[in-house]
């Protein structure tokens, strides 16, 4: 082999052959209809995990307004027991003797 013809065979890559994508009205048509079928995906798929979050919020807010009404109650419970715990003791501190005799009186 003569020098010129390794030199070629050396530097093969030098050469760079460009490619021309071609593409008709149809494929056009096509690649726009897979983009908007590619972000109507994406835009539905968006939507559903913001509607199945939304749906979580309110199941976990509903939660928590019965667990308010529940502690709500059980306080006026408390309260209600403490003030009839204190109205025994009031009495019994107050060393009271129970009645023997009733007398009434009539109006005239």
């Amino acid at each position: 082999m003569s020098t010129a013809a390794m030199s070629l065979r050396k530097n093969q890559n030098i050469v760079r052959n460009k490619i021309k994508i071609q593409s008709g009205p149809i494929t056009a048509v096509l690649m726009l209809v897979m983009l908007v079928v590619l972000l109507g995906l994406m835009y539905l798929n968006q939507v559903t995990k913001t509607s199945t979050f939304n749906y979580k919020i309110s199941n976990l807010e509903r939660k928590q307004s019965g667990l308010q009404v529940t502690k709500d109650n059980l306080s006026i419970d408390a309260a209600r027991l403490q003030s009839i715990a204190v109205a025994k003791q009031a009495a019994e501190s107050a060393k009271l003797e129970p009645i023997k005799t009733v007398s009434y009186t009539t109006a005239r």
